[in-house]
């Protein structure tokens, strides 16, 4: 593990695209330079792992009295059991210096036991900032391949949509755009309780990725009429449903279907071949019908009722008697003095 040069930095997302998850957006250079106006700096290292390299994005972040806490967000880009406990031995050697150390890589939950991840000396943190589980969506078999993967009454919304005359379409991220894009979060948020960051939060995080053209916005419209929209992110063959939202208004036109369509047919049209519509409940939590994304997962469960499962985030102590006070009492406390900030949110 060491520091990424400058010239490894320049091309970052080149790097974090060629990792053997095929990249995230939660590690590109943007996503590090907007964190870094909402709390956290960005430390870009790569990892030898024989004849290949991994760059991974630290973000990092001054809790008051404890120290310095480390997250790495969908990283190290690793997916295999191997690789990832190469780099909990790499990082362990670097001596960082803080709380601990989180890591978040997308290796499946059913490829490797919790036993041998706590050998490693990690320990499973007290929550998930991410999302452990998702839904993918793969692109590659085309429009016609990827609509047939759909269930019946999928493709019934869509077909109910688009007959009642909603057309969904890619839109300039003007500051207008966005702030309807905001106003269809509030209203989504209102019916699901979820929590909101602040509108601020949200506009520099849309414009950064946009700029660094990493993003794209789209909005669903009955004639002029906005009734729902998206954004979306990439990079390298990968998307990711990251903001949507909705008006009350006319909900029976199903534009959230439209929308979700009209994105995946826009990323086929651009070449990425795997969507990831971010968040679900875990594959033991299906039945309980009470867990807080069950809503989420019975409207994605219509594109693809698989749910992949990642083994989460765990956490390399950094300094035991610190990690110790985290646990009990410190990240309750560093999340309440966080929502006295203008991030409102820890992670």
């Amino acid at each position: 593990m060491r520091l990424a040069t400058e010239e490894e930095i320049e091309r970052w997302d080149e790097l974090i695209a060629a990792n053997p998850d095929g990249g995230n957006s939660l590690q590109s250079k943007a996503w590090g330079e907007f964190k870094s106006r909402w709390g956290w700096k960005p430390r870009r290292y790569v990892y030898e792992l024989g004849d290949r390299q991994v760059a991974a994005q630290w973000l990092v972040r001054q809790v008051p009295v404890q120290g310095e806490i480390w997250y790495c967000p969908k990283g190290p880009g690793v997916t295999s059991p191997k690789d990832y406990l190469e780099v909990v031995k790499q990082t362990k050697a670097a001596g960082l210096k803080g709380v601990f150390a989180r890591f978040e890589s997308e290796v499946l939950d059913d490829e490797i036991k919790p036993e041998k991840i706590r050998n490693s000396g990690l320990v499973r943190a007290n929550r998930d900032p991410g999302s452990k589980s998702t839904i993918f969506i793969d692109l590659a078999s085309g429009p016609e391949g990827v609509l047939a993967s759909f269930n019946q009454s999928a493709r019934r919304n869509l077909r109910k949509s688009e007959a009642g005359g909603v057309e969904v379409s890619a839109v300039d991220a003007t500051t207008a755009n966005l702030e309807v894009m905001f106003e269809l979060m509030k209203a989504t948020e209102a019916r699901a309780h979820y929590g909101l960051r602040p509108r601020d939060y949200f506009l520099d995080y849309w414009q950064s990725q946009i700029q660094a053209g990493n993003a794209q916005l789209f909005l669903a419209k009955l004639k002029k009429e906005v009734l729902a929209g998206e954004f979306v992110t990439f990079i390298g063959k990968r998307a990711w449903y990251k903001d949507g939202g909705s008006f009350d208004k006319k909900r029976e036109l199903n534009a959230s279907y439209l929308v979700q369509w009209g994105v995946m047919k826009w990323l086929m049209e651009q070449g990425i071949t795997s969507y990831d519509m971010v968040g679900s409940p875990n594959r033991d939590q299906l039945e309980e019908g009470t867990n807080d994304r069950a809503g989420l997962y019975e409207f994605k469960r219509k594109f693809n009722p698989e749910v992949t499962e990642f083994i989460g985030c765990w956490d390399l102590p950094l300094s035991d008697f610190r990690y110790r006070i985290w646990r009990k009492a410190g990240e309750r406390v560093a999340a309440r003095l966080a929502m006295r900030q203008k991030e409102k949110f820890l992670y």
